[in-house]
């Protein structure tokens, strides 16, 4: 149902001023005199208008109190630093995930390490038994030639 300036003027209320666009808040602005700058967003029109017809006494004072509050300032405050704290969040979500990455890191080192030196060892260990098994046979060999007595 399209808009209608003279049916609002004759009976406004709160529940129709919200249910316009922002055209339409403009028109009952500039019917009532009320001075706004055009770049303003709808919900400050709005309230420029709530207040003006408060103020003549048209509406009770207390819709202002549940009317939707204009942002100011502090809106566009809180919105850079919720930006902010998602910057931080993700800055920390990416210095844990390289923390992380640092620690396997370092775990598949140590593994490597361990590794390495069980190999050492085990190899370590195969030369002695090797050496063993020659210094053993080869005191056979003596006792077989007879070089040695048992």
């Amino acid at each position: 149902m399209p808009f209608n300036l003279d049916k609002f003027v004759a009976s406004p209320s709160v529940e129709e001023l919200d249910s316009l666009k922002k055209s339409e808040i403009v028109k009952v602005a500039k019917h009532y005199g009320i001075e706004f700058q055009p770049l303003m967003r709808k919900d400050e029109i709005k309230r420029y208008v709530l207040e003006y017809l408060v103020d003549e006494g048209v509406l009770p004072s207390t819709v202002l109190e549940t009317a939707i509050t204009v942002p100011t300032d502090n809106t566009f405050e809180l919105k850079r630093l919720e930006k902010e704290m998602e910057r931080e969040r993700e800055r920390e979500e990416r210095e844990r995930k390289e923390r992380e990455m640092q620690m396997q890191k370092e775990k598949e080192e140590r593994e490597m390490q361990m590794q390495k030196e069980k190999e050492e060892r085990e190899m370590q260990m195969q030369m002695q038994r090797e050496k063993e098994a020659r210094e053993h046979e080869f005191r056979l060999k003596q006792l077989e030639l007879g070089v040695i007595k048992a």
